[in-house]
C-alpha cells in the first residue's frame, strides 16, 4: 500500500488582535516641537504687546517685525525639509514663508515709519503668514492638529482684513488687535503642536 507523504503543516495566520498596523507619521516629529514653539512665541508677543507700558510705535513695530521674522522664515524651512506635504503646498508654503519673513524686515527696518504704514506691512505679514498655515495644513490633512491649523490660518487672515479695512485704526486698537490676535494663534499652534507629538509618541509606541 502506497504511503502519501505527509504535508508540512502551513502556518496558521496570526490572528487579529483588533490592533491597526502601526502608521508611520507623514509630517517628520520636529515639526510639531518647532510648531509648538512658534505658538509659544506667538503668545508671549501677543501677551508682551498687552502688557507694555506707554508702548510706542517703535515698540510695536519691534515686537510684530520680530514675531513675522522669526514665523516667517522657520515656516519655511519646516516646508522646505518635510517630505510628507505634497509639492505644490510644499513650494506655496516656502514662498509664503519667505515672503513673511521679508515683510517682518521691512518692518524691523522702518521703525520711525508712520503708523498706517506699519499696520499695513503687519496686515500683509498676517495675510501671508495665514496662508502658509492654510497650505500647510491642507498638505497634512487628516494629521491630528490639522484642523487647528484652519482655524489659526482663519483667524490670522481675518485679523488682518479687519486691520486692513478699519479707516484711521488708531495705535492702541491697533494693538489690541494685534496682540488678540497673536495670543488666540499662539494657542491654537501650541495645541496643534501639542497633538502631533502625542499622535507620534502613540504611532511609534
Amino acid at each position: 500500500m502506497t504511503t502519501i507523504p505527509e504535508q508540512p503543516l502551513t502556518p496558521a495566520a496570526p490572528e487579529n488582535d483588533g490592533r491597526a498596523a502601526t502608521r508611520l507619521p507623514t509630517i517628520p516629529p520636529h515639526q510639531h516641537w518647532l510648531r509648538l514653539v512658534a505658538g509659544l512665541l506667538a503668545i508671549a508677543v501677543g501677551v508682551a504687546a498687552f502688557t507694555w507700558p506707554e508702548a510706542t510705535l517703535r515698540v510695536v513695530a519691534v515686537l510684530f517685525g520680530l514675531n513675522l521674522v522669526l514665523t516667517g522664515f522657520l515656516r519655511a524651512g519646516l516646508l522646505l525639509f518635510a517630505p510628507g506635504h505634497p509639492m505644490l503646498n510644499r513650494v506655496l508654503g516656502i514662498v509664503f514663508g519667505v515672503l513673511t519673513g521679508l515683510i517682518g524686515l521691512l518692518c524691523l527696518r522702518n521703525l520711525t515709519a508712520s503708523l498706517a504704514v506699519l499696520i499695513a506691512l503687519v496686515a500683509v505679514g498676517w495675510l501671508l503668514d495665514g496662508l502658509v498655515q492654510l497650505v500647510t495644513a491642507i498638505g497634512a490633512r487628516g494629521e491630528k492638529g490639522s484642523r487647528w491649523q484652519l482655524a489659526t490660518a482663519a483667524l490670522m487672515m481675518a485679523g488682518a482684513v479687519v486691520v486692513l479695512i478699519w479707516p484711521k485704526l488708531g495705535l492702541g486698537a491697533f494693538i489690541f488687535i494685534g496682540a488678540t490676535v497673536l495670543v488666540f494663534c499662539g494657542i491654537g499652534m501650541t495645541i496643534s503642536g501639542i497633538a502631533g507629538m502625542r499622535a507620534d509618541h502613540r504611532a511609534t509606541g
